[in-house]
């Protein structure tokens, strides 16, 4: 019994050294939405859920989670994305308003 015990704490030791942790800064596969009037732009979300990366219009920007009532917000400055879903909105970039957008 003493050695199936010893066998099992030395698997557990050696299972958990394999495991991996995702940096701070780590994100997730960008996500490319397409708004109306053939507008579109992407967002990588940190796994984390604190910030997201955003490219459109030529700009890209680092947004930080903010309070929403509903769905996923993030800010910085007079940008801003607003996600619920598959939708979202952007404001704050060259070339928007980016409204009724949807993942693709």
């Amino acid at each position: 019994m003493r050695r199936v015990l010893l066998c099992l704490s030395v698997l557990t030791v050696t299972l958990a050294g394999c495991a991996t942790v995702a940096p701070m800064d780590a994100t997730d596969a960008p996500i490319r939405y397409a708004c109306k009037a053939g507008k579109s732009f992407t967002a990588a979300y940190a796994l984390h859920g604190k910030r997201v990366v955003v490219k459109a219009g030529g700009a890209t920007k680092t947004l930080k989670l903010a309070r929403s009532a509903s769905g996923a917000r993030y800010t910085a400055g007079d940008a801003e994305i607003w996600s619920k879903g598959p939708n979202a909105m952007l404001h704050g970039f060259p070339g928007g308003p980016y409204d009724d957008c949807r993942s693709q």
